[in-house]
């Protein structure tokens, strides 16, 4: 069975985009392994606190990769 773990910084996400990234992920591996597959697909969404994740040594916040979802821009 595939097993798809996917971690971001708690509260960059609403429940709407995890679900919707879910489906997404479960598709691309139906789409790459055939529709047979789809039942035994596993995604877990993974939240870490913010400071717990670094980019060139600065703090990653969830408001920056709210940003980035929305505008394609990063502060």
């Amino acid at each position: 069975m595939p097993i798809i773990s996917y971690t971001t910084v708690e509260g960059a996400l609403t429940e709407d985009q995890k679900s919707d990234l879910c489906k997404a992920l479960t598709d691309a591996v139906t789409a790459t392994l055939g529709s047979r597959i789809k039942p035994n697909v596993w995604v877990t969404l993974n939240e870490t606190p913010e400071g717990n994740y670094f980019i060139g040594g600065h703090p990653l916040k969830a408001k920056h990769l709210k940003k980035l979802i929305e505008t394609n821009e990063f502060e």
